[in-house]
C-alpha cells in the first residue's frame, strides 16, 4: 500500500526539477562599460555579474591576456540582483585581455 501511495504522489506531483539541475554557469553574464581609464586605452571596462533571480553564484574566472593565459585566477561571490563586479579593460597597453569562466557554482 505505502508503495503505492508513493508511486501515485509521484505520477500525480509530475516532473520535478530540481535546483542542483540548474546550469549555474549559465547565469554568469558579461557586460561592458566605458570607463575612463578604459577608454583611453581604446578599450572598454569588462564586468561580470549574476542573472540568476534567487540565487548566489560563487564563479572562479581565469584571466587571458593576447590569448595567452597569465595564471591569474579569480574568485568571486555574487549575490542576485547585485552590481556587476569590475573586471579590468577589455586591453592593455600591450593587446587585449579577457577572462573566462573556470568553474561556477551556486552557493544556496
Amino acid at each position: 500500500m505505502r508503495k503505492t501511495m508513493c508511486a501515485l504522489l509521484l505520477v500525480l506531483s509530475g516532473p520535478v526539477v530540481w535546483a542542483e539541475d540548474e546550469d549555474p554557469t549559465k547565469f554568469v553574464t558579461f557586460s561592458q562599460d566605458f570607463a575612463g581609464n578604459c577608454v583611453s586605452r581604446n578599450s572598454v571596462q569588462l564586468l561580470v555579474a549574476n542573472s540568476h533571480p534567487t540565487r548566489t553564484v560563487m564563479v572562479w574566472l581565469d584571466r587571458f591576456h593576447m590569448d595567452v593565459g597569465t595564471g591569474d585566477r579569480s574568485k568571486t561571490e555574487m549575490k542576485p540582483g547585485a552590481e556587476p563586479v569590475p573586471l579590468g579593460c577589455s586591453r592593455t597597453l600591450d593587446g587585449p585581455q579577457e577572462w573566462r569562466i573556470v568553474r561556477a557554482k551556486f552557493l544556496d
